[in-house]
């Protein structure tokens, strides 16, 4: 029976759709930055809470754990006055694995500044892990 051998077209597909994975990830971590700008600005206590924070970071922010972390971050994030967070520029995405770092320009009462968010994949997505 003859060796079959991969073609380098073959080869070349599974290269292109490996480096689609990551630029997917990239745009997946770039998303949940927009989304969590825009969470934090119209209050959106339910998406930025259950969806584009870690557990491990609810829990350390609010104090608080399991349950009761989402709900501190809620009365926390409906609490909060005065915040416009402006999403001046995406700097650069690195995504290594379930981790990936986004830099950023944000900008809040007119005071711009760069800043370093860590993301983590939990539940199939990255979110806000720290920064």
């Amino acid at each position: 029976m003859p060796v079959r051998r991969p073609h380098l077209a073959t080869l070349a597909l599974a290269a292109m759709l490996a480096a689609c994975g990551g630029a997917n990830d990239r745009q997946d971590a770039e998303r949940t930055v927009r989304d969590f700008v825009k969470a934090t600005n119209e209050h959106d206590a339910d998406k930025f809470c259950d969806e584009l924070v870690t557990r491990d970071f609810l829990e350390q922010t609010t104090g608080a754990t399991g349950d009761g972390a989402e709900g501190q971050c809620k009365s926390q994030l409906a609490s909060l006055k005065g915040v416009d967070l402006e999403l001046v520029r995406i700097e650069k995405t690195t995504v290594d694995g379930d981790r990936a770092t986004v830099r950023v320009r944000l900008a809040t009462q007119g005071q711009a500044r760069d800043q370093v968010l860590r993301l983590e994949k939990e539940d199939g997505r990255f979110k806000l892990a720290g920064g």
